[in-house]
């Protein structure tokens, strides 16, 4: 009896411990990108970086411009509490409800000839996510770094962002050089999930593509490359231009070898007893290949050929009155005829592809869903 009185003592302290943990991941919204070893580096409340979350404040985003540093004599790495590794771990179990809307299926399933209809569709139940392992600082005084593996639900391990960062190239707070797979400097951040669900985490506006469009490129998506940044040094004027491998972020040049141009530029201005104003753009302008060189009929990875173009553009403005923060935005898109068409660019010799467009074809137009004849 005793040693079952100590058995279940245990598997009820191991059952409290198990519980606490998911409670706390439910309660506390674990996507933020918050890095909470910086934190306790600096002996500083995640409020002292975000307003709320998850969004960061006016000295949140000059810590994060800075290269996470506070300019001051404790950035070195010396300066780091040596008690714990500093690396933070994300991940959560939840209960979710979703409803989609106009989701279009067969009349009757699996009849194609029965034609389309469109209801709508209820989903719920427990879910986990995957598994984020985050570790930032820098390693030296103005070397600043970012590393986070990933382990999705289903186990297949990747790199979500992996990059090392050049602060203040020369004394100058406009000159900070970043080079590896990162997010780019957009005006909202989709690493930042407002949802505990995976489903509609996704901001429309990032990630919309056309019907029937190739174009694979999504705004979401960390990008690989190389980044120049600058800013002021309350960071209210701040300016990014990257130049990236056009792989929409994935590794090796399994498309080709053209590359992509990104840029964005902000300016914030305080208003008497309203708070901190900011306006801004942004543009890509970037390549994708229509064809590629083959062997035995199937493509060979690299040899991506006859690139079209494509751009996204886009204004935003998010204004303060008082606490409350409104935010909107507009984005304009235009792909090229090829990646809506299917069909490939010109042929060349070694190349494969019809090369001929269909009647009709247009250009792919994000803006009003309609496309502008070529």
């Amino acid at each position: 009896m005793r040693y079952l009185a100590r058995y279940l003592a245990n598997s009820l302290c191991s059952f409290l411990i198990v519980a606490s943990v998911l409670g706390l991941t439910l309660v506390c919204p674990p996507a933020a990108k918050g890095i909470p070893p910086l934190a306790r580096k600096y002996g500083l409340p995640c409020s002292a970086c975000h307003e709320a979350w998850p969004k960061l404040n006016s000295f949140g985003q000059s810590f994060r411009d800075n290269g996470y540093q506070l300019n001051n004599e404790r950035d070195a790495p010396i300066y780091q509490n040596p008690s714990y590794v500093p690396i933070g771990m994300r991940t959560f179990a939840s209960w979710h409800f979703e409803s989609s809307n106009h989701v279009v299926h067969e009349v009757t399933p699996g009849d194609p000839a029965s034609g389309l209809t469109g209801s709508v569709v209820h989903t719920s139940g427990f879910d986990i996510s995957g598994v984020d392992i985050l570790t930032a600082g820098t390693l030296a005084k103005n070397i600043s770094f970012l590393l986070v593996p990933s382990i999705d639900t289903d186990g297949t391990i990747g790199l979500e962002s992996i990059w090392a960062r050049l602060d203040n190239v020369l004394g100058s707070r406009w000159v900070n050089v970043k080079l590896g797979k990162m997010e780019l400097d957009l005006p909202l951040s989709e690493k930042r999930m407002l949802t505990l669900s995976d489903v509609g985490g996704e901001y429309q506006l990032y990630d919309f593509t056309p019907a029937g469009d190739t174009n694979e490129f999504s705004f979401g998506e960390n990008q690989v490359g190389i980044e120049l940044m600058g800013h002021s040094r309350d960071s209210h004027t701040r300016y990014a231009v990257s130049l990236l491998s056009s792989t929409n972020g994935a590794p090796g040049f399994a498309s080709g070898r053209s590359y992509d141009g990104y840029l964005h530029v902000s300016q914030a201005f305080l208003l008497p007893k309203l708070g901190l104003q900011r306006v801004g753009a942004y543009g890509y302008l970037g390549e994708a290949p229509t064809s590629f060189l083959t062997n035995g009929g199937a493509a060979i990875p690299g040899t991506g050929r006859q690139a079209k173009s494509f751009y996204r553009a886009g204004a935003y403005a998010s204004a303060y009155v008082g606490k409350l923060d409104v935010t909107g935005g507009f984005q304009h898109s235009q792909d090229s005829a090829y990646f809506g068409s299917g069909a490939a660019s010109p042929v060349g010799e070694g190349f494969t592809g019809p090369g001929v467009l269909p009647p009709g074809a247009c250009y792919a137009i994000g803006q009003e869903g309609r496309g502008r004849p070529v």
